[in-house]
């Protein structure tokens, strides 16, 4: 049989071929190194079976190869842009974020004789639980947690708070008493409140012959 009766018959047999490609995991014929897939065509009827390469062909066929991957094809023109997209909504702005950090002062009265109740309020309106701390800080910004308050007997500590949670719409109600400053000691004068993540809201009331609400303050970033 000449060369053009062979194309012939593998034109003829083209649809045949992929078929079969497609019904014979590939993986079988190309795993080696040269990729290369081998079959045998029957120019008589068109057949053609895939074969391995050490598998002699019948001496009524003709051996055919071919390349898994064929060359690479010239880069396509560049497509049309697409419609843009609808902007999102703004996004929070990193000064207005967290951490959240109110300040209340004064935390004292000037000269105060007696020790009275202090009250201090955190409320949490964020969707999730809040992250709280607050800390009283004397005139010079030492921290007082656990230090003796001057003047109750007896000693009582100031306290404070660390990372503690505060469920939504909740509020934290810390007391404590204020210092009575004719005694010797460490004397309140700010108390600060951080959240980390919620935003909240403070108010302190400090008592002093009736309910006296002291000014707390979102500190500006």
């Amino acid at each position: 049989m000449n060369i053009t009766n062979v194309r012939r018959a593998g034109v003829a047999c083209f649809a045949v071929l992929a078929l079969a490609v497609l019904a014979v995991p590939i993986v079988n014929y190309a795993s080696g190194p040269s990729a290369v897939l081998e079959a045998c065509i029957n120019p008589g009827n068109g057949g053609m079976r895939l074969v391995d390469a050490d598998a002699p062909c019948h001496n009524n066929e003709t051996r055919v190869q071919w390349n898994v991957t064929g060359p690479q094809g010239p880069q396509g023109p560049v497509g049309p842009q697409g419609p843009a997209g609808p902007q999102g909504p703004p996004g929070v702005s990193a000064s207005s974020g967290p951490p959240y950090v109110w300040v209340c002062t004064p935390a004292r009265y000037p000269l105060s004789a007696s020790n009275t109740r202090a009250d201090l309020y955190v409320y949490n309106g964020g969707p999730s639980p809040a992250t709280v701390s607050v800390t009283i800080y004397d005139q010079n910004g030492n921290d007082l947690t656990g230090v003796n308050i001057p003047g109750p007997n007896p000693a009582v500590q100031y306290p404070g708070a660390s990372n503690t949670p505060v469920q939504p719409n909740a509020t934290l109600n810390l007391t404590w008493q204020t210092p009575a400053e004719n005694v010797p000691g460490s004397v309140s004068y700010s108390v600060r409140v951080t959240s980390s993540d919620q935003p909240i809201a403070v108010g302190s009331d400090f008592q002093f012959s009736g309910f006296k609400p002291l000014p707390c303050s979102l500190l500006p970033k």
